[in-house]
């Protein structure tokens, strides 16, 4: 099979730390192409990773036919003004959490999405962590036997840590000193004060990963049931009734990440523990415990090296391949806006 080409739009902090070495070191596909306002930077970049072209411009590589599929690695509050640009030239399209900045905006990129017959995937990297693709097959094989009893309850626990761990110290990012996009920002939605949008994009920025894992664990949509006003609890309903909590600041961290997840069943559990999300070749932890006809045993699986981002890209390229799904496409991550704008209203 002739490998994917890929475009990149921007090569900044996280474009190359969290996607552009992960996709250069897959042998699925191929980087043809960067572009970024920041012109000199761009070269540099195309330099280090052997990329052979510079684009003068998003324009320039979108009307390139060799490029299958673009990776871009851009603010979120910027994605209105690319993103159907992107589908609009028939490229699938990878974009970093959230999908936007607010609900409304997102319905236009799904139907954009929808309306081309393209895919949208929205880099949640914790689906395609190791330890979380196990989970979801052990969770997906209690439901399907009963052995277990009922999906009862499921907490994710994220404090404020170490998200980066040391990546930027191991021989990039390339960063030179030119000015960065000026671009237009989503208008307010109405109604919405400043402040108040802040709190949002706050929360947004720094939650949705979690508001999105709740969903894909439960294996079913949910509702706020209650939510604190000092930013610790969010708690949750699914379809089916079951209770769901994530517990967002408990406390903080400054030398470690500490995020975790438990799902449990009436007779046995599944406890994830995942790594720093810029942790290098690193997946995370998963014990297993099940307690059946009076007799408890543990389990913990060994899982391959290979970080969540590493795999993210594996999934993105295997999904334009047609050999799996999409892990989050964007009519999903809508829904992630959606709860996190209902959350906002709840506590103000």
């Amino acid at each position: 099979m002739d490998k994917i080409k890929i475009g990149f739009f921007g090569c900044g902090f996280m474009g190359q730390l969290a996607h552009m070495s992960n996709y250069a070191a897959l042998d699925t596909c191929e980087i043809v192409g960067v572009t970024d306002v920041k012109q000199k930077q761009a070269a540099l970049v195309a330099a280090a990773y052997g990329i052979p072209k510079v684009y003068a411009s998003a324009r320039d590589m979108l009307a390139d036919p060799a490029i299958v599929a673009v990776v871009a690695a851009q603010p979120f509050t910027n994605h209105v003004n690319i993103v159907c640009d992107v589908l609009n030239a028939g490229k699938h399209l990878l974009t970093e959490k959230p999908l936007c900045v607010y609900p409304q905006n997102g319905h236009v990129l799904v139907e954009c999405a929808k309306a081309n017959g393209m895919i949208h995937m929205v880099a949640n990297h914790k689906r395609s962590d190791p330890a979380v693709e196990y989970a979801m097959g052990a969770i997906k094989a209690w439901k399907a036997s009963g052995e277990m009893g009922a999906l009862k309850y499921i907490r994710i626990t994220m404090p404020p840590g170490d998200w980066v761990a040391g990546a930027a110290s191991r021989g990039r990012p390339i960063i030179t000193d030119e000015p960065g996009a000026a671009f237009a920002p989503e208008p307010l939605p109405h109604g919405f004060e400043p402040a108040l949008a802040d709190a949002y994009v706050s929360f947004v920025n720094y939650y949705i990963h979690q508001v999105n894992l709740m969903r894909h664990l439960l294996g079913e949509d949910y509702r706020l049931t209650y939510a604190d006003k000092s930013g610790v609890l969010l708690v949750a309903e699914s379809e089916s009734g079951v209770s769901g909590i994530i517990e967002m600041a408990p406390y903080s961290t400054s030398d470690s990440w500490q995020e975790s997840a438990l799902v449990c069943f009436e007779h046995g559990y599944i406890s994830i523990d995942l790594p720093a999300p810029l942790a290098s070749q690193q997946a995370g932890k998963v014990t297993v415990f099940t307690d059946v006809g009076g007799k408890g045993s543990y389990m913990s699986p060994t899982l391959p090296n290979i970080s969540a981002m590493r795999n993210q890209a594996a999934n993105f390229i295997r999904a334009i391949n047609g050999e799996i799904s999409p892990p989050c496409q964007s009519y999903e991550a809508l829904k992630d806006l959606e709860i996190a704008m209902e959350y906002i209203l709840m506590i103000n």
